[in-house]
């Protein structure tokens, strides 16, 4: 499965390429019909660079652009650079949609769709759906780590009890939003303490699947950044995380929050969509 899985990864990367593309495509071509008219011609006189702006209403030469004129240089410049540039571009995009027409992910999808139920049972597929790799992600049974009786009950829309109310908004936006998550799943790291190295079982507040990349993420939420201690232990999660192989930004989320700086719905859904959609 793990071959045509990583293919199949390729696909959302090579999407947001495109997009990306066309949207440099469309900026480029904004730019050009701004540009100033003519050309920019270089020359060298003692060591020193001079630019001149030929246009129909001048020589072969151009008219000279002083110093004090460099934003003109630069516009002419850059105009050159984009015609080239542009159609350059242009084929990486349409080397990119061609690929993603041609690539049928629903051929495989459906070979397996439509065999005989027993017969499911006896292969191993090569790719799945989503909704099949999704359940598989949640059919794991955990243990996660009791919360005490004195703690106040906070319920989230899922159901399921939390320890805070920032922790209840961080799990109904990831509700709302459709993406897979578990919370407190233990997780077994490495960390060193003084010259020896131990193992310890963490509970990240959030395990979520980035479904359309298939990839797991691990958020932690801090929120009590004014305490100088939690703070200080804040600093050796993440570095234990680090050790482990999660980082910030590739499988590592962290929000904060402190008495002045209060987490909001707007920014969890904000990082939300940044790395688990």
């Amino acid at each position: 499965m793990n071959e045509i899985l990583s293919v199949a990864n390729v696909l959302p990367v090579l999407q947001t390429a495109a997009d990306q593309l066309q949207s440099l495509i469309s900026a480029k071509e904004k730019a050009l019909k701004k540009a100033p008219a003519g050309r920019l011609r270089l020359s060298r006189r003692k060591n020193q660079v001079q630019w001149f702006h030929v246009t129909k209403g001048t020589t072969v030469h151009g008219k000279y652009i002083p110093v004090n004129e460099i934003g003109r240089a630069k516009a002419l410049a850059q105009k050159e650079y984009d015609q080239k540039a542009l159609p350059e571009l242009k084929k990486w995009r349409l080397l990119i949609d061609s690929f993603l027409n041609r690539f049928r992910l629903q051929n495989l999808e459906n070979l397996y769709a439509c065999m005989h139920e027993g017969r499911q049972k006896l292969v191993s597929p090569v790719y799945e759906s989503d909704e099949t790799y999704i359940a598989q992600w949640l059919a794991g049974v955990y243990e996660g780590k009791k919360i005490e009786d004195d703690v106040p009950e906070i319920m989230t829309l899922r159901g399921e009890r939390v320890r805070s109310k920032s922790e209840a908004m961080i799990a109904d936006t990831l509700y709302r939003l459709k993406i897979p998550y578990k919370y407190e799943c233990p997780l077994a790291i490495r960390h060193k303490k003084g010259t020896s190295r131990n193992t310890m079982t963490v509970y990240p507040d959030f395990t979520c699947l980035n479904v359309r990349l298939r990839q797991e993420f691990v958020w932690e939420h801090f929120g009590m950044m004014d305490d100088a201690d939690y703070s200080s232990q804040v600093a050796w999660k993440v570095t234990c995380f680090e050790g482990n192989g999660y980082f910030l930004g590739k499988n590592l989320i962290v929000s904060m929050e402190s008495s002045e700086i209060p987490l909001d719905a707007t920014r969890i859904e904000k990082i939300a969509m940044q790395y688990l959609l």
